[in-house]
Order: C-alpha cells, then structure tokens, then sequence
C-alpha cells in the first residue's frame, strides 16, 4: 500500500523489507492516557538545555527521555515489529542493540507521526508552545466520536483516521477557520457550536 504522506503515512525501507506507519486515533490512543500523550508530544519537540556543569551527562538524559519517546510512538504507529529500524534491548542488563536508524532520525520521524496524529497538519511554527495554546489531554475517543457523528464513518473507520485526515473532513464539510488549520480547541469550539445548533433544530421540529 502506498503511502499517503499529507495526512502522516510514512513507509520506510530496510534492503528489501518495508515498514508502515500510520499516526492514527487509534495508534495515538495506545501510548497511553490523554495526559501521556501530551507528555509525550512535548517530550519529543523539547530542545536540548545544557548543563555547563554536567554538559555530557545532560545531553545523555535529554539524548535518552527524547529517542524514548520516539521509540514508542514510532512502536504504535506500525503492526510489524520494528526492532530492526529502531533496535532492541540487548541480553545484557540495561544494554541496548542499535536499529538501522539513527537517534536523529527516529526523532525526526516521530516527530511528523505524532504532529499528523494530534494537531494535525501544522507547520513547525505553529505547533503549540505558549501557554495559553498549553492543551493538557489528549483523547482520541472525543474525536472518534465525532467522526461517527458528524462524518457518516464507522467506529472501525473512524479509529484509523489521523488529525490531519479528521480535521481536512471537518473543515470540508463545515468550513475553514480563519487561518485555515484548526487547533484542537478549535475543534471543541466547532462541535460544542454544532451541536448547539442540531438541538435548537430538533427542538424546531416538535
């Protein structure tokens, strides 16, 4: 199956083995609880701070949080066992075999799966970083729900879309934004709105 890169899907290739990835609702869903994932989204987008102090060992925390939080969203977003990509733990205690991927480039990967899967499309820029954009939770079942709702999916559909996919539905169908992407606070906006609206109509009809 060929890849759709404009909404996440990412296929790499190791000599003649293919890998697919897919950021969707219900690989986002199986990192963890709402709260995690956002930790994890933030963890993977966090810059290294140097310690002057202890310069090498707080580039090997920083180096170890964030290719952790790669290695398990690339892990989610894919069926197959992935280990010869991103490596595997060694039979030596807390030893780690290397993957055919750098740290850098799991992170870089990571980094595009998690962005399609949760905010959908937005240009580096724009991803969340003051406070008051500060989203706490991430649940992928809200957003499914919506997709059953107000889309015509099934759940089994609607569980294997991506944000980037979910939110391109919800602006066909219902508009654009101002700036053309929605947030997922705008998301929540646009719901609560639409479903005021419904109610007023059935409430119309009896």
């Amino acid at each position: 199956m060929r890849p759709i890169t404009s909404i996440g899907e990412i296929r790499l290739f190791i000599g003649d083995k293919s890998y697919f990835f897919k950021p969707s609702f219900a690989a986002m869903d199986s990192l963890g609880t709402p709260e995690h994932i956002v930790s994890l989204f933030y963890e993977l987008h966090s810059e290294f701070k140097p310690n002057p102090f202890y310069l090498n060992d707080s580039f090997r925390i920083w180096e170890r949080d964030v290719s952790s939080a790669a290695y398990d969203v690339m892990t989610s977003c894919c069926e197959e066992d992935i280990t010869p990509i991103i490596g595997h733990m060694g039979s030596k205690w807390n030893s780690f075999v290397p993957g055919a991927m750098s740290v850098i480039d799991m992170i870089h990967v990571a980094r595009s799966l998690i962005v399609h899967g949760v905010i959908g499309d937005l240009p580096p820029s724009k991803a969340p970083k003051k406070q008051e954009d500060y989203t706490a939770e991430f649940d992928a079942r809200d957003f499914v729900s919506q997709a059953v709702a107000h889309l015509g999916l099934s759940t089994a559909e609607a569980w294997n879309l991506t944000m980037t996919e979910f939110s391109g539905a919800m602006r066909a169908k219902f508009g654009k934004p101002d700036d053309g992407k929605l947030t997922l606070d705008q998301v929540d906006d646009d719901m609560a709105r639409l479903e005021e609206i419904n109610a007023l109509r059935e409430a119309s009809k009896a």
